[in-house]
């Protein structure tokens, strides 16, 4: 006689919905580019545009900075030691803001989300940015929070921040829907378990990927 074992149905395990969405802020919603900033400062200052680049690139002062380790005067005055320049702060504040473009579709795209999700900014960013950015663009006012690495002290991809960011959702990590321009970045979200999509300056990719989670 022959025995068929049964074995029971597994049911399939559900998809989580997504109740909120973390964005990134630089190269997600806005563009950035240092380019003018350095050039400005070289005219006024001894140093080329690309040592000043190398500068910032190489002295860690601009991670101490966004990391809130120092304040917009402190860093001001440590650039201007270094360069040389002869700017006054509010001179210096309106070369360093002025390197942003609204990227206009994520824009829109965020309009369209506000009514039906929870939405959350996470970034790597200092003051200085951050209060230009919240005053310019006026797309900053959909936000339900902000997670600001000046503010928390703490910068992304350390588990902190993104701790934070998952209690600011007001949902479990597996309801968290996180857009970020840098692979490493969403990595490390996706290690606490939540879903991540890297944009790599495709509208259409990113809203291709809401519609197959559900999202739109």
């Amino acid at each position: 006689m022959r025995y068929v074992i049964m074995w029971p149905m597994l049911k399939p395990i559900p998809h989580k919905k997504t109740k909120a969405i973390l964005f990134d802020l630089g190269n997600v919603i806005l563009d950035f580019d240092f380019t003018p900033a350095f050039r400005k400062l070289s005219g006024a200052s001894r140093r080329s545009a690309a040592e000043i680049k190398t500068f910032f690139l190489s002295s860690g002062l601009e991670a101490l900075y966004d990391g809130g380790k120092i304040s917009s005067r402190q860093f001001y005055a440590h650039v201007k030691k270094e360069l040389k320049h002869g700017l006054d702060y509010a001179k210096f504040r309106k070369i360093w803001n002025e390197i942003f473009t609204l990227n206009r579709e994520i824009a829109d795209l965020i309009r369209r989300l506000h009514p039906h999700y929870r939405l959350v900014l996470i970034s790597n960013t200092n003051e200085m940015h951050y209060e230009y950015i919240r005053l310019k663009y006026p797309v900053m006012r959909h936000f339900d929070r902000k997670i600001l690495s000046f503010k928390e002290k703490i910068r992304k991809p350390d588990a902190r921040i993104y701790r934070k960011a998952i209690k600011a959702c007001r949902a479990v990590a597996g309801e968290i829907f996180y857009i970020d321009d840098r692979e490493d970045l969403t990595e490390a979200a996706s290690a606490l378990g939540l879903k991540t999509f890297t944009y790599k300056n495709n509208a259409k990719e990113l809203t291709k990927k809401m519609k197959e989670t559900g999202i739109l």
